[in-house]
């Protein structure tokens, strides 16, 4: 099977396929949904990948997040997160606390007046979403995708 970079193939047959052809496609797949998120996020200055960031925090403790839990459970550098908090933050979305467990460490939680701002997000987000990725997968293609690459999570 010849594939080109510009034109996927829309029938799949695994046993055509080298594993570079499936690294390909899901690195295609990647880009594409990435981008497509980023921009339908644009309009409230932040990336998917920070929206995770505020979306792990906004569903952590009460407490907040330690940047190191942060970083370990996104699969990123501390230097990574570091930075992105501290943008965040700046943007008044995340706001440090002090660690009564341990002084060496801050909690990140989401800032009380951006709250209501992540369900607008989240509720605008997943209309965008489901409004595009509705034209290309069924609802039941996108819940089988979603149960796949859960299940790749477990091979780290």
């Amino acid at each position: 099977m010849m594939m080109s970079s510009k034109k996927l193939p829309t029938t799949i047959n695994l046993h055509d396929l080298a594993t570079y052809h499936v690294g390909a496609i899901e690195s295609a797949a990647h880009r594409a949904l990435r981008k497509h998120k980023d921009a339908c996020l644009q309009e409230y200055g932040i990336t998917g990948m920070q929206w995770y960031i505020i979306g792990y925090v906004l569903d952590g403790p009460r407490a907040g997040v330690r940047i190191t839990d942060l970083a370990q459970n996104l699969g990123t550098t501390m230097a990574f997160m570091t930075n992105t908090v501290n943008l965040l933050e700046s943007k008044n979305m995340l706001l440090r606390t002090s660690n009564t467990d341990d002084s060496r460490s801050s909690m990140i939680k989401v800032a009380a007046k951006f709250k209501p701002v992540c369900k607008k997000i989240e509720a605008d987000l997943r209309q965008k979403l489901r409004t595009s990725i509705y034209s290309k997968v069924t609802p039941e293609e996108l819940t089988t995708y979603v149960k796949v690459i859960s299940k790749f999570t477990e091979l780290d």
